[in-house]
């Protein structure tokens, strides 16, 4: 049987191997049938969010937090951070943000401007990841992939060893094939395809990101711990609200609207 603190890894590990199939947003371009063009919702610099690209990504947040929340490893904001002796009341500025905005995103429930903000920060943060020169080719995507693919493997061999975390594994993997059918993958091959499309998109976002924060914590050599953690994600955010704010978007849904931090 395992420990309390290796069944707590343990569930992450679990959570780490099923969301993967999640992370697909249906935002990857394509050429654009004459029905997806009549139904785009917005333009970011010229690409199109459509309209199934944003219902998908409403599904992919909703099931995300569902499949959490089967693991038992959502925790709340407020109850962490008393657990863990900080107030509110005594953070930093800078400290205070930095949870304000996990707060946020631990409630989102998927709802529709919820989704379109998740993509439209995507698509700025791609554009801005390739004009940086973070481009990857679909036969780096595929190397990444089964990479990833191999450790999820080893981490469920590791999490079938355990009874209970076999069974919390099969209910995860109920919510993983309710996806799947949803979204409408026909075969593992087009999952497979479907993931991989998805880290040509992910792997130069987190290679600008990286970057960044390379070069902030470069340029303040004495800020360090967590208040370097809340700092260089607090800057970040500002960081993706400057391409936000300098992207051409055209919104055609009157329902929607850009959020910025």
């Amino acid at each position: 049987m395992l420990a309390g603190n290796n069944r707590t890894l343990l569930k992450a590990l679990i959570v780490m191997t099923l969301l993967p199939i999640l992370a697909f947003t249906a935002c990857a371009r394509s050429s654009q049938s004459p029905k997806e063009i009549e139904e785009v919702v917005a333009l970011v610099n010229g690409q199109p969010i459509t309209k199934e690209a944003l219902e998908k990504e409403m599904l992919r947040m909703q099931l995300t937090a569902e499949m959490r929340i089967q693991s038992g490893s959502v925790s709340n904001i407020d109850e962490f951070l008393k657990n863990s002796g900080r107030d509110w009341s005594k953070m930093s500025p800078e400290e205070k943000r930095y949870y304000l905005r996990a707060k946020r995103q631990s409630e989102m429930t998927g709802d529709k401007n919820e989704a379109f903000n998740r993509l439209v920060r995507e698509e700025v943060l791609y554009q801005e990841a390739v004009k940086e020169g973070y481009k990857v080719s679909i036969d780096e995507a595929r190397q990444r992939y089964q990479e990833i693919e191999t450790l999820s493997q080893e981490s469920l061999k590791e999490a079938l060893k355990d009874a209970k975390a076999k069974e919390e594994i099969e209910r995860l993997q109920e919510v993983e094939k309710k996806f799947m059918e949803l979204m409408g993958f026909t075969s593992p091959e087009v999952l497979t395809e479907y993931r991989v499309q998805s880290l040509m998109r992910t792997m130069p976002i987190n290679r600008l990101r990286e970057k960044f924060k390379a070069e902030w914590g470069n340029k303040h050599p004495e800020i360090r711990g967590d208040e370097f953690r809340y700092m260089v994600e607090n800057r970040w955010e500002d960081y993706t609200n400057e391409i936000l704010h300098r992207a051409d978007i055209r919104i055609k849904d009157k329902d929607l609207e850009v959020i910025y931090d």
